[in-house]
């Protein structure tokens, strides 16, 4: 499959897609996770990625397992306490996934995008090969070609992604 054509956003919106499946795949209860994929989806509709970046840093497993709650700023007490009981719960794969979802959206966020992004391209096939190697059936890419990386400068116009998941 080639991504080079599809936008960063059409490339998270994919990946998000790779995950609910790998959630699906671990039997994951909708009710647990829609809440924290409404986050992860905002990437594809939000006007200014770096407030998706600095927030989902705080939901991340290892951020949310070892920081001080003294240091949170986005999400309640609440909240840490319903990821903590999440994410105790989680596979290696879910883990390693949420990962990979975070570097695909932050990777080039501070860079001039050239060639098409490599760097989101190499992320956004770790998590490929990641799901495959568990046995997750791919989406197909062609829905997503309708988001080029032509426009907004290589990220893409926004657009609400939630209507390509399968938990929201």
């Amino acid at each position: 499959m080639d991504f080079k054509e599809i936008s960063i956003r059409g490339r998270m919106a994919y990946l998000l897609c790779v995950f609910e499946k790998i959630l699906v795949h671990f039997n994951c209860e909708k009710k647990d996770w829609s809440w924290v994929l409404e986050r992860l989806w905002q990437y594809t509709c939000i006007e200014y990625l770096d407030d998706w970046m600095y927030e989902i840093a705080e939901y991340m497993p290892e951020s949310v397992m070892e920081d001080n709650a003294e240091e949170i700023e986005f999400i309640t007490q609440n909240e840490l306490k319903k990821l903590k009981a999440l994410y105790v719960k989680n596979t290696r794969e879910i883990n390693k996934m949420l990962r990979i979802i975070y570097e695909l959206g932050t990777i080039d966020l501070y860079s001039r995008l050239q060639n098409g992004s490599p760097n989101t391209l190499e992320k956004l096939q770790e998590g490929i090969k990641s799901a495959l190697q568990i046995g997750i059936e791919l989406p197909n890419s062609f829905q997503f070609k309708i988001y080029k990386y032509s426009e907004g400068n290589g990220w893409g116009i926004p657009f609400d992604g939630r209507k390509l998941s399968l938990y929201l």
